[in-house]
């Protein structure tokens, strides 16, 4: 078993981009979970700028607890590589949905295009209603939303992912 960040046992990574990767991993120990793993690039934790602008987004992201939000479950670093565990969400991106939807010559149907506006709503209203344990709210915009960071479950439930750009 290879384990990074101390408890987490990579599956596969799912993406790379100019500031970290993104693996499918499983929590094990007391808690035996898949989870996703984003991690900070070694080169830029050395930088104070990108750092703080990672732990940000962990920041703004943990203080959300809302059905349509993907769950944050662990916010830390090992050796030296900053990381954020959170939900895994089983199923699909809205934009993969909407490909094979064109493939195969059909569109969402209506009652699914209003259901993912509405949650995506909610989601969206609880981040820019959001306060801090003190009571102050955080004002959080999410400034990316997108197909890609749209999640939909198996089960038709919709998760909002990636804080990583978000003003709060």
């Amino acid at each position: 078993m290879s384990l990074i960040f101390g408890k987490y046992e990579k599956i596969r990574r799912i993406a790379q981009g100019g500031m970290g990767e993104v693996f499918l991993a499983r929590q094990v120990g007391v808690m035996d979970r898949l989870a996703i793993l984003k991690s900070l690039r070694p080169d830029l934790a050395q930088e104070r700028e990108f750092v703080e602008q990672f732990l940000d987004e962990a920041r703004v992201a943990a203080t959300l607890n809302h059905p349509n939000i993907v769950s944050i479950f662990d916010v830390g670093e090992w050796k030296n590589t900053f990381y954020i565990a959170m939900e895994y969400v089983p199923g699909e991106d809205l934009s993969k949905l909407w490909y094979a939807a064109a493939k195969a010559g059909v569109g969402l149907p209506f009652q699914v295009s209003v259901r993912i506006c509405y949650e995506a709503a909610l989601a969206l209203d609880h981040a820019h209603r959001a306060k801090d344990v003190r009571g102050n709210p955080l004002n959080i915009v999410h400034r990316a939303v997108s197909p890609q960071n749209i999640m939909v479950r198996g089960d038709g439930v919709l998760k909002l992912v990636d804080f990583g750009i978000a003003k709060a």
